[in-house]
């Protein structure tokens, strides 16, 4: 009997036991390894690994539209000085080069320069061309007073008007109203060389057109071809 209740009391002690420690680790938190560091340092590494690539990316399409537009200008330069047989790209890269091409090393004027000037697709260009030509005081001091003169013309309106002057050469080109002599008095603003033309229009609009050239003395006039 006594061994019985012995035994008894072992096994109620055991069974108390196993319940106390079962129940005391379910209720422990679990612990997971810190992760978090791991996966930010492989985001970073991904970011990291995409940005220059997509850098890169850029880079070459913006090359290529930049290779693009410079064929463009070049195309746009050749077809324009295709036009001419003495006038060269030479000519626009400085005013003394400029004046060189319509003025030959004894003063006389190139009659050729005056013919490629006036036949040319699109004066406007031309004028445009010779503004981008870096100015003297002299040269800037002679369109200043070309756009005086013109806009005090008598008799006439004008509109349309584009105008420069690189070393001893100025070009202007308008539209206008009114009669052709009161155009022709523009040519006084200084003493020069001058050479004009007049197109007609179909709706009876004109264009007048001119190269002055400037001189000391404008009755010394002389033409070389």
């Amino acid at each position: 009997m006594l061994k019985s209740i012995i035994t008894f009391v072992c096994v109620l002690f055991f069974t108390f036991f196993c319940y106390t420690y079962f129940n005391q680790q379910a209720t422990e938190p679990i612990i997971l390894p810190d992760i978090a560091p791991t996966m930010n340092s492989e985001l970073q590494t991904s970011s990291d690994n995409h940005i220059p690539n997509t850098d890169k990316e850029i880079i070459a399409e913006v090359t290529n539209n930049i290779e693009f537009t410079t064929n463009l200008v070049d195309e746009d330069n050749e077809d324009f000085f295709n036009q001419f047989t003495h006038l060269n790209k030479s000519h626009f890269q400085s005013s003394e080069q400029l004046t060189s091409g319509f003025i030959n090393k004894d003063g006389a004027v190139s009659q050729i320069a005056l013919e490629e000037t006036f036949r040319v697709n699109d004066f406007e260009n031309f004028i445009e061309r010779i503004n981008s030509i870096e100015k003297s005081e002299d040269a800037a001091m002679r369109e200043s007073l070309l756009s005086e003169s013109l806009y005090k013309l008598e008799g006439i309106h004008v509109y349309s008007e584009s105008y420069s002057c690189a070393g001893k050469i100025c070009l202007v080109s308008f539209n206008f109203d009114g009669n052709d002599e009161s155009a022709s008095e523009l040519s006084k603003f200084t003493d020069n060389y001058s050479f004009t033309n007049i197109i007609e229009g179909e709706h009876g609009s004109k264009q007048f057109r001119a190269v002055y050239i400037e001189t000391d003395d404008p009755s010394t006039l002389s033409l070389s071809y």
